[in-house]
């Protein structure tokens, strides 16, 4: 046998399993990481050690259980034990935590949120919740007692921890509830001011002005239909009674003045283009052309700074740009205005050089060339006579 080497066979390294010895490790850790009675510092501490030691948390996951429920292994009876060598347990673990409501209730109320987290992104993913689940809250036992109230102020704030308000209106679009958040409230506090209020106190001001601006938004629309309706009415009020009729609703809504000269010419375009079916070009170029002729003293009021004047013709502009029906009457139209006093030759003029919207400015820049041509001849006239 002599020179003959022998193959000894690999066999399997056995681990023994030693949960005590685990069960101290942690123990150890925890105690070392704990500077002061801040309970969250202390696990915030204990967590940074943990991840950089080489314990085994897959094989002895239910250890690590019992060490943070009842501060050690647990031995017969439900108790915890302590090593034989170390004797050590931990003295903050879940069942050494004060039994009163008050301790309790901060624990509670983060697994709600997080339930709702959790809940949110599943079925943001599905698709379920929006369509099915969030309209049930409107039932009125539920808003009566306020539950609908303060899940949506969770759910609210949850969302927009992590995403944009567009996207919550998305979701509630989706849902068909956009429009509906003031249902939400009991019945004496539906009120805009209750919803401000109630959610600026929940620390949410960005849905709070996001809000406020969509309502503003809806009531300049409000206000450009209102004008339209009674402009097409049967009887057609004149330009005293419009006018009347305008500032009561601005003050109603509580509008700037731009945005009220915005809505009222809109309304007056509109009062002529929602009837227009069957008509022809023509027909619809002299209906708007006569609409602003017979408004325009409502308009002159309403046009009071020359700021408001080089926005009306910006709002001019915009609107024969989108409505391509319109397209060929601005000049026209602007003509009018200034014919009857509703612009002035400088607001004009500070449109054509630098006041103009970038939407068609080419085309209405080039159209309106004979016009300020115009403009000028006449102002070499007046310099002319002024000399004589």
């Amino acid at each position: 046998m002599s020179g003959v080497r022998l193959k000894t066979r690999k066999r399997n390294i056995v681990v023994p399993h030693d949960p005590q010895s685990f069960a101290d490790a942690v123990i150890a850790v925890l105690a070392d990481a704990q500077e002061s009675e801040d309970l969250d510092r202390t696990l915030e501490a204990a967590n940074k050690i943990l991840d950089g030691a080489e314990l085994d948390f897959s094989r002895y996951g239910d250890v690590l259980f019992e060490v943070g429920f009842v501060g050690g292994r647990v031995v017969a009876g439900g108790r915890a034990g302590s090593g034989a060598e170390s004797g050590k347990t931990l003295d903050f673990n879940i069942l050494a935590a004060e039994a009163e409501t008050e301790a309790i209730v901060p624990y509670a109320s983060d697994r709600r949120k997080l339930a709702i987290a959790l809940a949110r992104c599943f079925v943001l993913k599905v698709g379920v919740l929006a369509e099915r689940v969030l309209p049930t809250l409107l039932e009125d036992r539920l808003v009566g007692r306020g539950t609908s109230l303060a899940f949506m102020t969770d759910f609210f704030g949850d969302y927009l921890s992590t995403d944009s308000v567009e996207s919550l209106m998305e979701t509630l679009r989706r849902a068909r509830l956009e429009g509906r958040l003031l249902e939400f409230f009991p019945q004496q506090r539906r009120a805009w001011a209750e919803f401000d209020a109630h959610f600026e106190a929940a620390g949410l001001p960005g849905l709070v002005e996001y809000n406020r601006r969509k309502r503003y938004e809806s009531r300049c629309v409000e206000l450009r239909a209102f004008v339209a309706e009674l402009v097409a009415s049967e009887e057609g009020p004149g330009p005293a009674r419009l006018l009347a009729a305008v500032k009561a609703k601005k003050e109603e809504y509580e509008l700037a003045d731009a945005d009220v000269l915005r809505a009222t010419f809109l309304g007056l375009a509109d009062s002529v283009l929602s009837a227009a079916v069957g008509r022809n070009q023509a027909q619809i170029h002299f209906g708007v052309l006569k609409a602003v002729k017979t408004f325009s003293p409502a308009l002159a009021r309403l046009c009071a700074t020359p700021r408001l004047e080089a926005s009306l013709l910006q709002t001019v502009q915009v609107t024969c740009y989108e409505e391509s029906r319109l397209l060929k009457i601005f000049k026209d139209i602007v003509k009018i205005l200034y014919d009857a006093d509703v612009v002035s030759e400088s607001a004009i003029r500070f449109w054509y050089t630098k006041g103009s919207s970038p939407k068609g400015r080419n085309v209405f820049l080039t159209d309106m060339q004979p016009f300020i041509k115009w403009l000028d001849e006449a102002e070499e006239e007046e310099d002319d006579e002024d000399d004589e």
